[in-house]
């Protein structure tokens, strides 16, 4: 999950307050998604698998509020948002439900999953888990 652009003029970002960042003409700027996902900063227990992040807020139904706006980038952001955005999350979401009516899931105890980030991420080793039919 890696993110670039070039910078085509020379550009500074933030004010005096705030420590500006001087980025001079031709330079390329990548943020790596995987590594912005696992920042303490934004996240408590950023290693950890916790759904409780994106659910929806009880009483009012908005989505759950990140700690700074930027900091959950599976799609890009801005006006180079991945077109594909609301096709993909849809299309994620009706699949799932699909399996999850269907099958039942069990990784077999005692793996170790290791992540392989690439520009998508998967495991690096094969995972084994019992599917069985509901």
């Amino acid at each position: 999950p890696l993110s670039a652009r070039y910078c085509i003029r020379d550009h500074t970002i933030g004010s005096e307050s705030h420590r500006p960042l001087f980025i001079p003409a031709n330079t390329i700027i990548a943020v790596n998604a995987y590594v912005l996902h696992q920042r303490a900063e934004f996240w408590p227990r950023p290693l950890a698998f916790d759904y409780t992040r994106w659910i929806r807020d009880p009483v009012t139904g908005h989505k759950s509020k990140l700690a700074y706006p930027f900091c959950y980038l599976p799609f890009a952001a801005g006006q180079r948002t991945c077109i594909g955005q609301n096709f993909a999350l849809l299309e994620a979401k009706v699949k799932l439900a699909m399996l999850l009516k269907r099958c039942r899931f069990e990784l077999e105890p005692g793996q170790i999953v290791t992540p392989n980030v690439g520009i998508t991420m998967r495991p690096k080793y094969s995972l084994r888990a019992r599917i069985s039919k509901r």
